[in-house]
């Protein structure tokens, strides 16, 4: 009997030492390639390029399901005071060993870096990054890492410490569109100049822009005479005349805003502008608008999520085209405002939410609030959807024209007509199944011959 007991105790333990040593073996198995999921490619043009990083990571597995990826990687960008831009890349672990492990790093470019440096240079970072996570794979045995760097990188880093254009960024741009059709043609051109010096304590930009739409429509009208008979030709057919319409479209503007931080979170400063656009009856406007601004997270943050809140007074000067419904061509106004902006990047989407109230302080039944809403949400590894809706209540329409108007003023948009409301909506969503795995880059047949028209 006692040999029985010992056999059985034996037996237990050995037993129970095993289970303990395949449960150590297996919560420290080493798998064999890092299963990678990235967001954010999609929303930024240029340097992030996904088929350039799967080329050049081949480490690593590309999922397009987030939630069985070990790793979620989350690209923001904010657009730089030297007109480039500042890549924000969250490394978020979700499995396995790599379970709450984060890591964050910046990529800042150059105005002057063209779309092959962005894309190179970002995936530079995202490769040392990945590094820790793919160190603890198998697939980082077979990987070599070279710790050299180039001197030169340095020095150019110290010469860029001092700025031969003290921050100053100029753009000068210009478009023209012409479209013909057998009864109509429409010619847009446009141009448009932008200066700037952003640093960590001053903000100032000055913009113009100019945009010219010259329509010319046929319209076929049958002949009648005095007493609305046809009029007909030698044949009997009555007589088609080609009456042509002109409508011209100008708009241009400029804007010049300077700001001014005195905290991580206040700031003050002020806004002038001034446009011209007949759609609106405006001849000219010009406007100044001093304001101070609330940004309740600080700025170290911003690429993830930011909420701001603006307020200010302004002052408008307005010339008009046609008298108004009130009876002016020339007017002064003050109004005041408050402008609300929310923003955030997250694993589950983006979310950007903006607010506005506004009326004119001599007569506070004239006013008008709007908000809109634009939103792109995962709600599972497959499945996402997207949205954007802007909605506004207007009751300060004081520059609508008084007047008649034709049908051809209203069809070709010369005019704007009263109204309560105005709201505008998009939306969609997207159902990817089937294979997850997406290492594999095919460009084949890649575009459309730069076609614009239709197929």
């Amino acid at each position: 009997m006692k040999k029985v007991l010992l056999l059985l105790t034996l037996s237990f333990f050995s037993l129970t030492t095993a289970s303990i040593s395949q449960t150590l073996v297996d919560n420290n198995k080493i798998p064999n390639r890092l299963r990678v999921f990235i967001d954010g490619c999609e929303r930024w043009d240029g340097g992030c390029d996904m088929d350039f990083i799967r080329t050049e990571i081949t480490a690593v597995d590309f999922y397009r399901d987030n939630q069985i990826a070990d790793v979620f990687l989350l690209i923001n960008n904010n657009r730089s005071g030297g007109g480039g831009r500042q890549y924000q890349l969250l490394f978020i672990g979700q499995q396995n060993i790599h379970a709450g492990r984060r890591d964050t790093l910046y990529v800042n470019t150059k105005q002057t870096d063209t779309d092959f440096e962005v894309r190179e240079r970002l995936t530079r970072f995202i490769k040392l990054g990945l590094a820790p996570y793919v160190a603890k794979t198998k697939a980082g045995e077979g990987i070599e890492i070279n710790m050299k760097t180039d001197p030169a990188n340095f020095v150019d880093e110290e010469e860029e410490s001092v700025d031969p254009w003290n921050y100053w960024v100029f753009n000068v741009g210009s478009n023209a569109n012409i479209e013909l059709e057998e009864l109509s043609r429409q010619i847009n051109i446009g141009g448009d100049i932008n200066i700037n010096r952003i640093t960590d304590k001053w903000k100032i930009s000055l913009s113009g822009r100019i945009d010219e739409r010259l329509r010319r429509t046929i319209q076929k009208v049958p002949r009648v005479d005095a007493n609305g008979n046809p009029v007909l030709d030698e044949s009997g057919n009555q007589i088609i005349d080609q009456v042509q319409n002109s409508f011209d479209v100008s708009e241009f503007g400029f804007s010049h805003q300077l700001v001014k931080a005195i905290s991580p979170q206040w700031s003050y400063g002020y806004d002038i502008a001034g446009r011209q656009n007949t759609r609106f009856n405006y001849q000219f406007q010009t406007s100044f608008r001093p304001a101070v601004e609330y940004n309740f997270f600080p700025e170290a943050v911003q690429n993830s999520r930011f909420l701001r809140v603006n307020y200010g007074v302004e002052v408008r000067r307005n010339s008009y085209v046609e008298e108004t419904i009130s009876g002016v061509l020339d007017e002064t106004r003050v109004l005041h405002s408050l402008r609300a902006s929310l923003g955030l990047n997250q694993r589950w989407g983006n979310l950007e939410i903006g607010y506005r109230l506004r009326n004119y302080l001599d007569d506070f039944s004239s006013w008008s609030t709007g908000m809109n809403i634009s939103a792109e949400v995962r709600v599972t590894g497959n499945f996402s959807f997207f949205m954007r809706v802007e909605g506004n209540y207007v009751k300060d329409q004081i520059y609508l024209a008084s007047g008649d108007f034709t049908e051809q003023d209203i069809l070709s948009g010369r005019v704007t007509l009263p109204s309560a409301y105005t709201v505008d909506t998009r939306f969609g969503f997207n159902y990817r199944f089937g294979s997850n795995l997406n290492n594999f880059v095919n460009r084949r047949f890649f575009g459309r011959a730069n076609f614009v028209g239709n197929d």
